[in-house]
């Protein structure tokens, strides 16, 4: 279950799907509080349509969907399950995710209805719409940025709260609160702790997109702060211009303690075979990557010794184990996301009772929430922060060098 911490005991579419071990790993590659909570008051000001002025409260009798769980609390969960591509597979993770929580906390809390979004922002808006004439509490989802623009223009006006699982912030706001992780905090944390351990230049190969951007100005940010050097060398994802990326590089690399890639897949060890090829000597430089390092081939040498940030898996084997048990497949972060969603929503409607269990007081505790994948918080923008670990790569395997914070009071590097 999640626990509240203050008492815890125990682009576009393929886009954000890759990008989202922050909304997951990008494709694979996301509480609990003992005051009382108010409904907010300032969730939006958009125009809403008349007939939602006596929006149901309660659950109506029949709802449109997969139905699951016998609980009086309807909560809708929006999914792309008929989207092309890699989205349906998302969708059936975190549905799957979902219904393990159901099963293990909430069957006589609440009710969980399954909508299909189609992955597109008029089909989503659609069934943000019935959710809320059928009784729907609280709105689980959309998973995409467009998605989620479009359904939040219903609950909003509505004062329904939706946790969805979109990686894009710009989509973050009180009332529309992501649950995914990001690529700001994930910045945030390995800058911060390669600086504690004494680097004091960084030469970063960004792609030349909104994800790029983002990084971009989060380590100018914590770079400048501390007083280092950063220089950034910005690519497309083609051969031919990460090798020109790399030839930039080669003159100017002697003055730089460190390289930042924070790219997953296949691009960090392209950069650093090409690297290779070139005659560019990286064997003093400290490698730097990011939570998307989940996705990459570890035993490749040149990332002998390389650092990035991750998730919290000291409990995810077992959820993994379980999971797998019960529907044959291993799961990603996005099963995990669907699990703590449905846990974090039970936990306040039994803690806090229906009419308060979706207030701003409860959801933005600043003491945050233990999931799956470790601690996190939901701000007062809409956007989670998650309690990171440091890992290395020795010998071709992860390593952790630094455990994730199990408080957001602790001060760590």
């Amino acid at each position: 279950m999640t626990y509240y911490l203050g008492t815890w005991t125990v682009q576009r579419f393929h886009g954000e799907i890759r990008s989202s071990w922050f909304g997951a790993i990008f494709l694979l590659m996301a509480c609990m509080l003992v005051f009382p909570a108010c409904q907010s008051t300032d969730l939006g000001t958009g125009s809403v349509q008349s007939d939602f002025s006596d929006a149901p409260t309660t659950p109506s009798p029949n709802a449109n969907g997969e139905v699951f769980g016998q609980g009086p609390v309807r909560v809708a969960m929006l999914l792309p399950t008929t989207a092309p591509g890699n989205a349906s597979a998302v969708a059936n993770e975190v549905r799957n995710g979902a219904l393990l929580a159901l099963q293990d906390f909430g069957q006589d809390a609440i009710q969980i209805v399954i909508k299909d979004s189609s992955g597109q922002a008029a089909s989503s808006q659609s069934a943000a719409t019935e959710a809320v004439r059928e009784g729907a509490a609280v709105i689980l989802g959309p998973v995409f940025a467009a998605n989620v623009s479009a359904a939040s223009a219903i609950t909003q006006p509505t004062r329904r709260t939706m946790i969805a699982f979109s990686t894009d912030t710009s989509v973050a706001k009180r009332g529309v609160y992501l649950l995914s992780y990001t690529p700001q905090d994930d910045t945030r944390r390995i800058i911060r702790y390669a600086i504690s351990q004494g680097r004091r230049s960084i030469l970063a190969f960004m792609p030349t997109n909104a994800e790029g951007t983002i990084r971009e100005a989060v380590l100018r940010q914590e770079a400048g702060a501390a007083g280092v050097n950063v220089r950034i060398i910005k690519y497309n994802r083609s051969s031919d211009d990460i090798e020109q990326a790399v030839a930039s590089a080669k003159d100017i690399l002697a003055g730089y303690d460190s390289i930042y890639i924070p790219e997953g897949n296949q691009i960090p060890n392209v950069i650093l075979q090409t690297m290779r090829r070139q005659g560019i000597n990286v064997v003093e430089k400290q490698i730097i990557g990011s939570g998307a390092w989940e996705t990459i081939k570890l035993e490749e040498a040149q990332l002998e010794n390389a650092i990035y940030p991750g998730r919290d898996v000291s409990r995810f084997e077992e959820f993994a184990t379980r999971y797998e048990t019960a529907n044959g497949s291993r799961p990603t972060v996005w099963a995990a996301l669907g699990y703590d969603s449905v846990t974090l929503v039970t936990d306040l409607v039994k803690r806090l009772g229906p009419d308060q269990a979706f207030g701003q007081q409860g959801l933005e505790n600043p003491r945050g929430f233990s999931g799956i994948n470790g601690i996190f918080r939901l701000r007062s923008d809409g956007t989670t922060e998650r309690g990171l670990a440091i890992y290395g790569i020795v010998g071709g395997e992860r390593k952790l060098l630094v455990p994730a914070p199990v408080s957001f009071a602790a001060n760590r590097t």
